[in-house]
């Protein structure tokens, strides 16, 4: 029968640490970065069409009638 070989946890020292910290906040500014891009198109699409929008009239709507009873 074979034995099974565990692998061990290595703890990543002061440099592995350090850049993956360095890679997740690069990550991190890029994301935020395109949310705020997307967010102005967004803001930017919705505020053209409004734009172009022709303004509604606003109409009274017609009062039932009311039957003596």
């Amino acid at each position: 029968m074979a034995k099974k070989e565990n692998q061990r946890y290595v703890t990543p020292d002061g440099e592995a640490r350090a850049a993956v910290a360095a890679k997740t906040t690069r990550l991190r500014a890029l994301r935020l970065a395109k949310e705020a891009e997307d967010r102005d198109a967004a803001l930017r699409a919705a505020a053209e069409k409004l734009a172009k929008a022709e303004p509604r009239r606003r109409v009274r709507a017609p009062h039932p009638a009311v039957t003596p009873g």
